[in-house]
């Protein structure tokens, strides 16, 4: 990865900005992410520095330095952390005559290319970019006679991030000695996963080291200015999770809004929050630097939001402003996949030795689409290989305990699915035979009254029996069998 440079502060040796040297170290990390296992230094004059926009120092007011660029790269949507297959533009705001600038970038595998070559697509003054994970690096405009813009670093998160980071409260914004709770939320084993960060000031480091205290799985954090920063989850591996930017701005101003994505359709409100008494406070708020309304009670309520809702939000009141805080909207109406990952029998949950069909249904040639999965041990492949049995265009698994993760279709140009997670539950003991018909063990009136409900016909049957059955001895009663010696008296009294 390329380090951000050092901030820039002013000199107090009365030297001019020109005769300032700005050193770009380029630092190969070690697998772990922690240690850098080489580094490499080049020195730019005070004009052609690279510098990071999201770790320029503020200077009283929230203003940033003026450095005289002559160029200035812009990003939209104006933020650093992606995940694949999301869409980025970049374009070069330049002083003068724009001819001649593009937008070039060295990625972290140190491939040094400009947009419109082997990634990007050039519309206009723009630079599109459909993001895959290779396309992380750091990014700047450039003229032809070697002039540089602001270098902006993007990164790019694979879309089967095994775990995510957890915010709580849900916000970016806090205030200093406000407290902050972050967990891993991970699929499968969350051993060996731990919450590090990238504060502003560009030092990279983990809780319970210098910050923030470890309690069970969550580490809680209590805020100070220096805690600004970006924080994710990362495990030994290296694997990692969603990144969120959090901001502890030393105003007494912040604008209460989600850390973490919201979905398009869900309320949200956003809170304009003064330190002092009263707290709500009468607040204006902007999206995109644009004013969207006043509202007398401080808080701001969009009730079903949607992608165009996606943007920089920040407020003001008679105390101050707020710093700007990304809102991200997940709108799933807009997910025009190329493809869809379909499960049969349709239920994430199976128990073990069960079987289940996963086939990609494919808009158009459905050649070279095929199944992979992460499982929750991070291993990634696809069907056929060690796992699964390819029939026509569908993958039949017969599961085992290790066949739990995350499943989706993939082509062979990078092009994906939905992605579904599947869980295998070890099989419980072997049931007990019982009879398919239930054997009955009731009292009699029990039972009529069960006939009661069920049948009435039945009922009716069984009462015309019962009558029948009681005249029938009723009848016996009334006239009785004559004995032997009756029928010998009645036999003389013939003679």
């Amino acid at each position: 990865e390329t380090s951000v440079p050092p901030p820039l502060y002013p000199r107090s040796d009365g030297r001019k900005p020109d005769e300032i040297l700005i050193v770009v170290r380029r630092v190969v990390l070690s697998p772990d992410g922690v240690g850098p296992l080489q580094s490499q230094s080049r020195a730019f004059p005070d004009r052609q520095q690279m510098r990071a926009r999201s770790h320029i120092p503020k200077e009283p007011g929230g203003r940033s330095p003026d450095l005289s660029l002559p160029a200035s790269l812009s990003v939209s949507p104006d933020r650093s952390q992606f995940f694949e297959y999301e869409s980025v533009s970049l374009s070069c705001e330049v002083q003068g005559n724009s001819a001649r600038w593009r937008v070039v970038r060295n990625t972290e595998r140190g491939i040094l290319s400009e947009c419109n070559t082997d990634w990007g697509k050039q519309q206009g003054s723009s630079c599109i970019v459909s993001l895959i994970t290779s396309d992380s690096g750091v990014y700047w405009c450039e003229s032809g006679s070697g002039e540089h813009s602001n270098a902006v670093n993007i990164t790019v998160h694979d879309l089967s991030v095994p775990a995510s980071l957890s915010v709580s409260p849900d916000r970016s914004q806090f205030f200093e000695y406000e407290s902050v709770s972050l967990s891993c939320e991970v699929q499968g084993n969350s051993t060996g996963w731990r919450v590090v960060r990238n504060s502003e000031r560009g030092i990279l480091s983990e809780c319970h080291t210098d910050w923030g205290k470890q309690q069970g799985s969550s580490c809680i954090v209590s805020l100070i200015t220096s805690d600004s920063g970006v924080y994710w989850c990362v495990s030994g591996s290296g694997e990692h999770s969603n990144a969120v930017n959090i901001t502890v701005p030393a105003g007494a101003v912040i604008l209460e809004s989600p850390a973490l994505p919201v979905t398009g359709g869900d309320s949200v409100t956003l809170r304009c929050r003064y330190q002092g008494t009263p707290s709500n406070l009468t607040a204006v708020f902007y999206k995109d630097g644009s004013l969207i309304r006043t509202e007398t009670t401080g808080e701001m309520t969009i009730p079903a939001v949607s992608k165009s809702d996606e943007g920089l939000y920040k407020c003001t009141n008679s105390e101050g402003e707020s710093p700007e805080s990304w809102m991200t909207v997940t709108d799933l109406s807009d997910l025009s996949l190329p493809a869809s990952l379909i499960v049969s029998p349709d239920r994430s949950q199976f128990f073990e030795y069960e079987s289940v069909s996963l086939s990609c249904e494919v808009q158009g040639n459905s050649a070279g689409w095929r199944v992979v999965r992460n499982t929750t041990r991070g291993i990634l492949s696809e069907c056929n290989t060690d796992w699964g049995k390819q029939q026509g265009s569908s993958c039949i698994v017969s599961l085992i305990l290790s066949d739990s993760g995350v499943y989706w279709c993939e082509s062979g140009s990078g092009e994906h699915s939905n992605a579904v997670n599947i869980t295998v539950h070890a099989a419980g003991p072997t049931p007990i035979p019982s009879p398919a018909v239930p054997v009955l063990s009731m009292s009699l009136p029990r039972l009529l009254c069960i006939l009661l409900v069920g049948s009435p016909y039945l009922l009716v049957t069984i009462i015309l029996l019962v009558k029948y059955c009681r005249s029938r001895a009723q009848g016996e009663t009334r006239v009785p069998r004559k004995t032997h010696q009756d029928q010998l008296g009645d036999h003389v009294e013939e003679e």
